[in-house]
C-alpha cells in the first residue's frame, strides 16, 4: 500500500514539474518578444574627421559600453524542423572614441549613444532533445538604421567642453547567427535563452558641430565594422 502511494505521488510530481513533456511542436504561425543584453565592438578608418581648421582628426580608441535591447518576431513553423520569421530589434548603449589632430598636437574625446534598429528575415532549425526541450539554430539578414546621438566633444587634456556633434542615422546591412535552447512551458508557450553574433554595420556623426567655434561643418566621424554579441531571453506563443 505504501509503495503504491509512493508511485502515485511520484507520478503526480513529475506531471507538475514537467507539464510540457507531452506537447509536441506543430506547424503553424507563432509570435514572440525578447529582451537582451549586448556587448559591441568596432573600429574606425577616419583619418580626416572634424572641422577643416583643425587639420583632420585621426580616430582611435573606440569603445562601446554595455547595451540593452528589446525585439520581437512573427513567423511560421513548417511541418518539419524548419521555420521562417520576420523580426525587429532595438539596441541602445553608450559609445566613446578619441580623435588626434597632429597639425596642432591636440586631441578630443567624444561620448554619446549608439542605437541600432534592425529589421531582419530569419530562418531557424530545431533539434529536439525531448518533447519539451529543443536546441534552435538560426540565421538572419536584413537592414539596420544605426544612429549616433547626444555626442559631446571635450578636450582630452582639460576635459573642457568643445562642441555638440550633430545626430545622424546611417543605413546598412545587418546579419545574425544564433544558437539557443527553448523549453515548452505549455502547448502554446515557449521560454527561450539565445546567444547571437551580429554584424551590426556602421555608425557616423552628422557633418556639423556647434560649440566653441559656433556652428561649423565637419568631416563626419565614422565607426566601422561594428560587431555585437547578444544574450536574450525570449517568450514565444504558437497560434
Amino acid at each position: 500500500m505504501v509503495r503504491t502511494g509512493g508511485k502515485r505521488l511520484l507520478a503526480v510530481g513529475m506531471f507538475v514539474l514537467l507539464p510540457a513533456c507531452a506537447c509536441a511542436a506543430e506547424s503553424g504561425f507563432f509570435g514572440g518578444i525578447d529582451v537582451s543584453a549586448s556587448r559591441m565592438h568596432g573600429s574606425s578608418d577616419t583619418r580626416d574627421g572634424g572641422a577643416a581648421f583643425a587639420g583632420g582628426g585621426v580616430v582611435g580608441n573606440v569603445k562601446f559600453g554595455n547595451a540593452a535591447g528589446i525585439g520581437g518576431e512573427f513567423g511560421y513553423r513548417f511541418d518539419s524542423p524548419w521555420s521562417a520569421s520576420i523580426g525587429y530589434q532595438h539596441v541602445r548603449g553608450r559609445i566613446g572614441w578619441e580623435a588626434d589632430f597632429p597639425m596642432f598636437g591636440i586631441a578630443s574625446r567624444f561620448a554619446g549613444h549608439a542605437t541600432g534598429n534592425a529589421i531582419m528575415a530569419n530562418v531557424a532549425r530545431e533539434f529536439p532533445l525531448s518533447d519539451a526541450v529543443v536546441i534552435r539554430a538560426s540565421a538572419g539578414m536584413g537592414i539596420t538604421y544605426n544612429t549616433l546621438s547626444d555626442v559631446v566633444e571635450t578636450d582630452v587634456g582639460t576635459g573642457a567642453f568643445l562642441s555638440d556633434v550633430g545626430r545622424h542615422t546611417r543605413t546598412g546591412p545587418v546579419a545574425r547567427l544564433g544558437l539557443g535552447i527553448q523549453y515548452r512551458l505549455t502547448r502554446k508557450m515557449q521560454l527561450g535563452l539565445d546567444a547571437s553574433y551580429v554584424h551590426a554595420g556602421g555608425f557616423r556623426t552628422a557633418d556639423t558641430r556647434s560649440g566653441n567655434q559656433g556652428v561649423t561643418e565637419i568631416v563626419p566621424y565614422r565607426i566601422d565594422r561594428a560587431r555585437r554579441t547578444d544574450l536574450a531571453v525570449s517568450l514565444r506563443r504558437d497560434f
